[in-house]
This record gives C-alpha cells, structure tokens and sequence, in this order.
C-alpha cells in the first residue's frame, strides 16, 4: 500500500527537497506552496501533487487539507514545514502586522493541519506528523522576537501533540535545524546546511522502524553550535 504525504513550504528549499527525497521513495506527496510557477516545474520532476495558496488565510489552509484528502485518499504523513521571517528587529520596532503575518503562517496553519490531521490519523490509529520548529525554539536570540514567539509557541504545540497522539499509536516528530543556506536568508550561507540535507534527515526520521518514534531532532551546521 502507497504511503502519502502533505508537505508544506514546497515550493523551495528543504519542502522541495523533501518531496524529491519521498517521491523518488515511492510515497505519493502532494506538494503545497505559494508559489504556482515553482510548485509546477516539482511537479514535472517528481509526478507529485500540487496544491498552490497563501497559508496567512484560515480558509486556505483548511481547504488545502480538504484537498489533499480528496487527492491522496488519506494523509499518511503530515510535514508542516512552511514558515518565514520577514526581518530581523528589535522589539520594539516591530509592527502588529508583521507579528499577525508571522502568526498566522508559523503558529495558525500548523495548528490547524495538526488538528485536522490528528482526527483523521487518531482514528486510524497510524501516521506520522512532523513540525519542522527551529533551533531559535531552543534558546533566546535577539532581534528575533515575533519569530522566535511562534516558534516557541509551535514547540509546546508539538510537544502536546506528542502526548496527545502516542495512545493512538500516531507518531509526532519536532524538528530543530539550525542555520540552512535557503533563499529565507538575504545572503548565501555555504557554510550552512544544505536543504537536502536537512532533508534526508526528515526522511530517515519518517522511515524509522514502526516501534521506534523520534520525538525531537536538532541539528546544526558546523559552522553553529548553540548551547
């Protein structure tokens, strides 16, 4: 039998490379994104499923569940891994608008494909979740507050999650990447992680035994080491 996937932040970077990884294992993944353009050439590539729309609207994520549904039968797998920082700032410099945009694609639309997911996945007591957080879910960095508050905020989301689900036999995975060289960052890190394998990480954490769930996972480049 075919194991699925919904991915999130598809279009490029370590949600790109997680499609490739998976489709070139067999699983059927439906790729979602912003971007249509992007999210078509992954689908030439890889023969995924492609679902494009704005996570900042409620309506959208719901329906880009509903979607995947109906185009994958079930969710298998559920990789909540979109997310963005439009700028680093002091606090006090910030604006409601940009802690609302934050809010709404790093905290709101995980939570929200976790709950649908989640009663899906406790029913058929099977499957596997994993919010991909950030190393700045682990310590305090400055200039980094509205981030760094959704991040957090998704770290105690999973870690509910984590307990909420394992009667049911669902696996929950948060993941910590530190610094990765992706178009999220202004200027080019090539002493960072490579999406690919921040990737090949994610994977080897969904095809882990049945009997083994990994509930936290954090890695770093070599150039960081944050304790």
């Amino acid at each position: 039998m075919t194991t699925t996937a919904l991915i999130t932040g598809a279009s490029r970077g370590i949600g790109r490379e997680l499609v490739k990884q998976l489709a070139a294992r067999g699983v059927t993944v439906l790729a979602a994104g912003r971007d249509a353009a992007l999210l078509a050439s992954l689908r030439a590539e890889t023969g995924c499923l492609i679902q494009a729309g704005d996570l900042r609207d409620p309506a959208t994520v719901l329906a880009l569940y509903a979607a995947a549904k109906a185009a994958l039968g079930e969710i298998d797998w559920l990789v909540n891994n979109a997310g963005f920082n439009n700028r680093k700032a002091p606090l006090a410099e910030t604006g409601l608008d940009e802690f609302e945009a934050q809010y709404a694609v790093n905290l709101r639309a995980p939570y929200l494909l976790c709950r649908e997911a989640m009663r899906d996945l406790t029913r058929r007591r099977t499957g596997h979740i994993v919010n991909v957080i950030s190393t700045c879910a682990l310590h305090a960095n400055e200039t980094m507050g509205v981030y760094s508050a959704m991040k957090w905020g998704l770290r105690g989301l999973t870690g509910v999650l984590v307990k909420e689900a394992r009667p049911y036999g669902v696996k929950v995975t948060a993941v910590y990447p530190g610094g990765v060289n992706t178009a999220f960052r202004a200027q080019s890190r090539p002493d960072y992680l490579r999406p690919d394998s921040v990737a090949t990480a994610i994977v080897n954490v969904l095809f882990a035994p049945a009997d083994l769930v990994v509930h936290e996972l954090t890695f770093r480049p070599l150039a960081e080491c944050n304790f």
